[in-house]
């Protein structure tokens, strides 16, 4: 796959700690560098601003025109701030659920922020993910009212209530709180039941470990079950069709930091239990590929097939900010909804929930200015549904 000497530079600077032979790598790929803008625009999109920006003291001198480090120290300043907000929220939180005796697993940017990046203007994230145990779940959140959050407006209750209703209440999150900008989402699992996977909530608390997160005592999943869970949360993302590249970045200098540590086999055990063996390794080994993440040889030539060529231009396009209008109705979840409920009428029901969601739904989620546009959104709705399931077909029969 043909990438562009700005788009090579994009994933060399992912790394936290590149290696001196990858630093003159930066410095020779800068040297090719024609097209600034698409370099800094993206880069900043793509959320490796901040990692490049902080690489420049090792770089060379006149590496960077001063227009683009000006916009990189824009963009780690505006993560740092960003970050320094939710660390605080964070802290107030997990020191109340602490006092209540609720336990608490960090998930993704609130844990990997501080641990993996070790600076917080490194790694943008923009919400706070709380892992609970489903018996703590009512408990956090009224201890959340209580602290002046508010439960998110969902516009489309009307498809989860049926959903929750016909999968046994089968809730990974509840409607995030909210207060003062700051998002909370509270988890209960780590994925719905229909996925093909199954990361075990109860193992995933029976490994977790103790972690100090601004300087409060919480627990993190362990490396192997971290490790999974990014993989598969970068999956969830890439059939969803809006790739958050934060991921990419997780994953690659989590790699890094285990390079030593990792034990393979227990790992594939621990991918075989969960059901996701291909998943997770076609995405160490996507990243094997693009990012030059270290990881050994012989993995490589065992799971290398795993990735296609439709996998990488995939990937290609996300870099260069694809995302798939298609997926805004989640069509993979959707067929696996219907598929499991077992009465023609629901059915019927929530495929006119999904074509023609409500009012409020449709404004929200196409960000209609004028009320009055709001039916002629629903043609274009059915077109992207009718679109979605021709395509969701073509895959499954070219794979």
């Amino acid at each position: 796959m043909q990438l562009l000497p700005e788009e090579k530079l994009i994933l060399a600077c992912i790394k936290i700690n590149p290696s001196s032979t990858e630093i003159e790598q930066i410095n020779g790929l800068i040297a090719l560098i024609k097209n600034w803008d698409y370099l800094t625009k993206t880069i900043i999109d793509r959320g490796i601003g901040p990692l490049l920006y902080k690489k420049i003291p090792i770089l060379k001198n006149s590496s960077l025109p001063e227009d683009v480090k000006l916009k990189l120290q824009q963009a780690y300043y505006k993560t740092f701030s960003r970050s320094t907000i939710l660390y605080e929220h964070f802290r107030r939180i997990a020191t109340e659920f602490t006092s209540q005796n609720i336990p608490v697993i960090a998930l993704k940017g609130i844990y990997l922020s501080e641990w993996l990046y070790q600076d917080i203007g490194m790694r943008q994230f923009s919400d706070i993910d709380l892992l609970v145990k489903e018996s703590d779940a009512s408990k956090c959140l009224s201890v959340l009212r209580e602290m002046g959050y508010k439960p998110a407006n969902t516009a489309d209750r009307n498809l989860s209530h049926l959903v929750e209703e016909q999968f046994d209440n089968d809730i990974v999150h509840y409607p995030p709180m909210l207060l003062n900008g700051v998002s909370i989402e509270i988890h209960i699992k780590l994925h719905r039941k229909t996925e093909q996977y199954n990361l075990f909530v109860p193992i995933v608390w029976k490994n977790a470990i103790p972690v100090i997160i601004n300087g409060i005592n919480v627990k993190a999943m362990n490396n192997n079950d971290l490790l999974i869970h990014l993989c598969l949360h970068l999956d969830k993302h890439v059939c969803g069709g809006h790739v958050q590249f934060t991921c990419y970045n997780d994953i690659t200098n989590l790699l890094e930091k285990l390079a030593n540590e990792i034990d393979w086999e227990n790992f594939s055990e621990a991918c075989r239990l969960y059901n996701c063996e291909k998943i997770v390794y076609k995405y160490i080994v996507m990243i094997y590929k693009y990012m030059n993440a270290t990881i050994p040889i012989g993995i490589f030539r065992k799971y290398g097939y795993l990735v296609k060529k439709r996998d990488e231009q995939l990937f290609r396009n996300y870099l260069r900010g694809y995302k798939s209008e298609t997926a805004k109705l989640k069509l993979s979840a959707h067929f696996a909804y219907i598929k499991n409920l077992q009465k023609p009428s629901n059915k019927v029901r929530y495929l006119r929930d999904v074509l023609f969601p409500s009012k409020a739904f449709m404004i929200q989620t196409y960000n209609i200015k004028n009320n009055s546009l709001v039916l002629f959104y629903y043609p274009y709705r059915l077109y992207i549904g009718i679109m979605g399931v021709i395509n969701h077909f073509r895959s499954k029969i070219r794979s």
